[in-house]
């Protein structure tokens, strides 16, 4: 099992980290991917990899954060090159369109050079994406719109919540689906589990976003990466396949876009 999208590099872990990921790895997580929020938590991403075997790191600047932070692209290639074994990936990087204050416009030009740097170091990036409150696609849809002129840009969207009109659009880019614990909540919509259903298999990833979005029965709590267990449960639940199947399959979708070519114990 490979946590694609975990935050321990976040205050929440900031006292036992070391501890979660020791714990995790006896219970039968085998790779995490901790992601970047903006540079202090990239550069901590990129300790926690050097600190860990078969933790890795993801860099970027989140959408939520460019209007309190700029983007300074040579910053970012350095921290690759400091760290070229442990970085791989850009991000997370997108649009989040829920807050007003945040402006699209800027987050677009940032998302951009992001773009680039990912292309500079054959990197894939992941991709955060969320709607405004009134039209939940409106971000969804600039995002494809830039990304079809990327025709070199590879990655993943990550806690995919729109519908399966757009979820086949990132598919037809190439993109893998990266889902997260909304889909084992008892109010999941029926939207989110029709794309979980139709989504191939082999273009699925398992993300926790720990601390955040702890699966059911963990909700309200605090998530930690070897709760993607429950996430490949409810698939192979949803798919009406085993739960063997999930793992393996997953975990060879995520050596495979983020080049993990060390064997995992």
């Amino acid at each position: 099992m490979i946590d694609t999208h975990a935050h321990l590099n976040f205050k929440a872990f900031s006292q036992d980290y070391q501890k979660v990921i020791q714990d995790n790895f006896k219970q039968g997580l085998k790779a995490v991917i901790n992601i970047g929020s903006n540079l202090e938590t990239s550069k901590k991403a990129c300790q926690i990899a050097q600190e860990f075997s078969h933790c890795y790191a993801a860099i970027g600047l989140h959408p939520i954060h460019v209007e309190d932070e700029d983007f300074i692209l040579e910053e970012f290639q350095e921290l690759i090159k400091k760290n070229k074994d442990q970085v791989k990936a850009i991000g997370e990087t997108g649009l989040d369109y829920y807050q007003e204050k945040y402006e699209p416009e800027e987050q677009k030009k940032v998302f951009l050079k992001h773009l680039k740097l990912a292309q500079e170091f054959n990197l894939p990036v992941v991709l955060h994406c969320r709607g405004s409150k009134t039209e939940p696609h409106d971000a969804y849809l600039d995002l494809l719109k830039i990304l079809k002129k990327q025709v070199k840009s590879k990655g993943v969207i990550h806690c995919f919540s729109a519908d399966w009109e757009i979820a086949q659009q990132f598919l037809d880019l190439g993109f893998y689906m990266g889902f997260t614990g909304p889909i084992t909540f008892k109010n999941a919509t029926p939207r989110l589990l029709k794309v979980v259903i139709q989504a191939p298999l082999n273009k699925i990833l398992l993300e926790t976003d720990c601390p955040f979005l702890a699966p059911e029965p963990y909700r309200g709590g605090r998530n930690e990466p070897i709760y993607i267990r429950l996430l490949a449960q409810k698939i192979a639940e949803l798919k009406e396949i085993s739960q063997e199947e999930v793992i393996k399959q997953t975990t060879k979708n995520a050596q495979k876009l983020f080049n993990i070519t060390e064997k995992l114990n």
